[in-house]
């Protein structure tokens, strides 16, 4: 059998389903922008960190909030998971503001009354005069159910940093917004926050300020790999941001650090700071290989991963994947999945004997679906061939008869 190779994507779900052109998933809409940056040295790129006591101004500008069910807005804060080690969060220019609609106002809560109100982080919250949001209505703004709120003035931010006390990181400011089913008294859960981020602009223009230490666009959390009946699983996790470009994996089968390129894999996302994982499966191990991973920014630069080693279980490599009976055929064939791999979305191709493509079915492969069914009533007599592919990879090729 002719030896072929197969990657999957293994893509780790966003809770938050935003891209750079739709900065708004389901109830908010607007923009965050950065209006300041000082450090005592450093520029904040990638080859340049900024170092010392760190400042970041940036700011949020409301511009529209789907009133669902009456949930309207009533948080727009810096959620904890995303400040840095030993931030401190105080108000920009804006400060409290009157709501756009109603006679209640727009406070800012610090991170020590956050923490003691069990909020989801410091910010600015609709407040009734005795800075306990959490039992207030939110603003309504103008209009249902998408409200405006052209009074507004944006939301600013005050970041503070001190080297000492944090690690290095590339920092993307973000604003996350809820209604008052999340962050309020109340119960409704229909918006249950949407995440906003800086993506353009700054001194890598991507966002990102690199403090407190060199990074790199991409952060490798974890490279893995072991033998399966299938073939060599490997697999890994990462962190990017729009800077880097790709993984090329890489393989040997000896020791003096000869690698040849396997595949090249592409990011998965293209703003950053989210956890992607990824999947490889080389069908075609040979009885011992060493792994390596080459991460590929968006420059031309590069770095090396640790190198993994696999040592094969079966050196039989040439055992079908998929079978295809009864062979000779009359009425129908069926295709089988020999294994206990899900191959996930697959294309089945039928050609005839000149190598004319007569049919293309698409099935989903797993543990659960491993028959996939032809029916040959229409076909004529003779020689037939199969084509398995998933995505780009062909993982199997077969001939069958039909009389």
């Amino acid at each position: 059998m002719q030896s072929t190779r197969f990657f999957v994507f293994l893509v780790l779900v966003n809770f938050f389903q935003i891209t750079e052109k739709n900065l708004f998933a389901q109830c908010a809409s607007g923009t965050i922008t950065l209006s300041g940056f000082t450090s005592d040295g450093g520029s904040g790129t990638y080859s340049d960190p900024a170092t010392g006591k760190i400042v970041i101004n940036y700011c949020f500008k409301l511009n529209l909030f789907m009133e669902m069910n009456t949930n309207w807005a009533h948080g727009i804060f810096i959620s904890w998971d995303n400040l840095p080690q030993g931030a401190m969060v105080f108000p920009g220019p804006t400060g409290a503001q009157p709501t756009q609609h109603g006679n209640r106002f727009w406070v800012f809560i610090d991170s020590l009354k956050a923490k003691n109100l069990n909020l989801p982080g410091p910010g600015y919250y609709v407040d009734d005069g005795d800075l306990i949001p959490n039992n207030n209505y939110g603003d309504n703004g103008n209009g249902t159910p998408k409200a405006t709120f052209p009074d507004l003035l944006p939301f600013c931010f005050t970041i503070k940093i001190n080297c000492g006390n944090s690690l290095p990181t590339a920092f993307v400011p973000k604003v996350t917004v809820t209604g008052d089913g999340t962050t309020g008294g109340w119960s409704n859960p229909a918006c249950s926050g949407d995440l906003f981020r800086l993506s353009t602009g700054g001194p890598n223009e991507n966002g990102a300020i690199v403090i407190c230490g060199v990074v790199l666009p991409v952060k490798l959390l974890g490279f893995t790999g072991e033998s399966t009946k299938q073939g060599n699983q490997l697999k890994w996790t990462a962190v990017a941001d729009n800077l880097f470009s790709h993984f090329e994996l890489e393989s040997s089968t000896n020791n003096n650090n000869t690698f040849t390129t396997l595949d090249q894999i592409d990011a998965i996302g293209s703003v950053g700071n989210e956890i992607y994982n990824y999947s490889y499966l080389d069908l075609s191990p040979a009885t011992l290989n060493l792994y390596r991973l080459k991460m590929v920014e968006k420059d031309g630069s590069y770095v090396y991963s640790k190198i993994i080693s696999i040592k094969q279980r079966n050196t039989n490599t040439n055992i079908n994947r998929f079978s295809v009976s009864p062979n000779p055929a009359n009425e129908f064939v069926v295709i089988h999945n020999e294994t206990d791999y899900s191959f996930g979305e697959i294309e089945i191709s039928i050609y005839d004997l000149f190598g004319k493509q007569i049919r293309k079915s698409n099935f989903i492969s797993d543990k659960s679906a491993k028959n996939f069914f032809f029916d040959l009533s229409n076909y004529a007599k003779g020689m037939y061939f199969l084509e398995i592919t998933a995505g780009s990879q062909s993982i199997e090729k077969l001939n069958f008869i039909k009389q």
